[in-house]
């Protein structure tokens, strides 16, 4: 394994075996951790929706994050493929107030009434593709969890059986959730 340190954000590169429940080797992989408060975690993952060529999946327990909701709604609008699954208890108390402009934007947006919190924080980039990105850690997606709260961020990308088990969840979740509005 070797590390570099760019910007305070620490890249991993792996080169041994990881273990996931696909098993794969991740040589390939690529893994990044990032910080709050101190790294510029909404600034890596709306860059990164931005560099998304074919679609971007999203569970949210919070989206008040001006920034990363106009990058969900840009990516709508260049033709991608935008889904977002967000908590219900939290849409009822205010915490999803991005949800009816992703819908209008044309995003399929969800309500998962299933569990009693859907507290999956998550980001899918391009799941189909060989460059997939998963982002995913305890950031909600709110101005708080960037300039307030300690929370962190996983970005890994390069790993199929990574992103497999995200995207089965992901279907899992939106299979339990009802469509919004």
């Amino acid at each position: 394994m070797t590390r570099g340190i760019a910007g305070g954000v620490i890249a991993l590169m792996l080169a041994a075996p990881f273990n996931v429940a696909a098993r794969e080797t991740a040589a390939n992989a690529h893994v990044e951790a990032a910080f709050t408060p101190g790294d510029d975690v909404a600034g890596m993952i709306t860059q990164r929706i931005a560099k998304a060529r074919k679609s971007v999946q999203m569970q949210a327990y919070l989206l008040t994050d001006r920034t990363i909701a106009t990058a969900l709604i840009a990516a709508r609008r260049r033709g991608l493929e935008v889904e977002v699954i967000g908590d219900a208890a939290q849409f009822e108390a205010g915490g999803l107030p991005w949800l009816a402009a992703l819908h209008r934007a044309g995003a399929r947006t969800y309500l998962n009434t299933s569990n009693a919190a859907s507290h999956n924080k998550i980001v899918i980039l391009d799941a189909a593709m060989p460059g997939a990105t998963v982002i995913t850690g305890s950031y909600n997606f709110t101005q708080a969890a960037q300039s307030k709260n300690a929370e962190n961020v996983v970005i890994i990308s390069r790993s199929p059986a990574v992103t497999g088990r995200f995207v089965e969840n992901f279907e899992t979740q939106r299979s339990l959730s009802r469509p919004w509005p």
